[in-house]
């Protein structure tokens, strides 16, 4: 194996294994903002994903300045210029939107617009891809039954194909292109979308009584921690591998292959391809 072969390995070794290891956690201001349609206090649940609650007003600048993240309180919420811009330059936007206003179409930061399929398919059933980061955190564990059975789990869907590019799913409807919870990047920040009426479920809410309410607050407190201090993640297909392509940038980055077997899928990565996987190039160093 030739010295840059090697250094490569090694390279891709690191990426791999920074993909597995667990973002560190810190604390931060977490606005919220809204019509307060539930009439539900969300700060417990914010203060339990591990930050600091802070009511906000007017969404201008001014106020917006200094929240790692803002949290939709609301039925009536829309975007706006200056949400747009706190989010380019590194605010998280969670917005669980009930649609009550029937819009069929939402625009979002990034100048991003998904059309919204009110109260399509099975709507109290919510489940959870394969490795969704929401379903561990400071809530505790939850799976494909703890959002199930509630009064509307979710108020429709937004279909997979429609997702702003690079998204990760993080919940569905019982039909896995339905999805109820998506994020993406854009610029420095990052948005979280949902049709599910999350603070309906909270303490104090017209819901909060419901079999499902449990869960959607665990969920509510993973949600928030893990937009706030991890984030999307990339990903072989998000960042449009297909094909064989795919399969063997799984192979290198994704299914945790070490040694001779990694040192394979490398070698044949980069004779097919003349290039590197995404996780290579990121923890690439230098090679002389």
């Amino acid at each position: 194996m030739n010295t840059r072969f090697a250094a490569l390995c090694l390279a891709v070794l690191g990426g791999a294994g920074s993909l597995l290891a667990p973002s560190a956690s810190h604390a931060g201001n977490v606005g919220y903002y809204g019509d307060n349609c539930y009439n539900v206090d969300p700060s417990s649940i914010i203060t339990a994903a591990g930050h600091t609650p802070v009511a906000v007003a007017t969404l201008d600048a001014p106020s917006l300045a200094g929240l790692q993240a803002l949290f939709i309180n609301g039925c009536t919420f829309a975007t706006n210029a200056a949400v747009d811009t706190a989010v380019g330059n590194g605010m998280v936007l969670i917005w669980h939107d009930p649609n009550w206003g029937g819009q069929s179409s939402k625009s979002l930061p990034g100048g991003q617009s998904v059309p919204y399929t009110s109260y399509g398919g099975n709507t109290v059933q919510i489940d959870f891809p394969a490795g969704s980061p929401v379903t561990n955190g400071p809530g505790g564990a939850i799976g494909n039954t703890s959002l199930d059975g509630g009064n509307s789990s979710n108020h429709g869907y937004v279909a997979s194909a429609s997702l702003p590019a690079g998204s990760q799913v993080l919940a569905t409807q019982d039909v896995a292109t339905n999805v109820t919870t998506f994020a993406y990047n854009t610029g420095a920040g990052r948005v979280v979308f949902s049709t599910i009426p999350l603070t309906c479920y909270f303490s104090g809410g017209p819901c909060q009584e419901n079999v499902a309410a449990p869960g959607m607050q665990a969920y509510a407190k993973n949600v928030i921690a893990w937009a706030v201090t991890g984030g999307v993640s990339t990903t072989c297909a998000s960042e449009g591998y297909t094909g064989t392509k795919l399969e063997w940038c799984k192979n290198i980055c994704e299914r945790g292959y070490t040694g001779s077997t990694l040192a394979m899928w490398i070698r044949r990565w980069t004779d097919r391809y003349r290039t590197l996987p995404y996780c290579a190039v990121e923890t690439q160093p230098a090679l002389r």
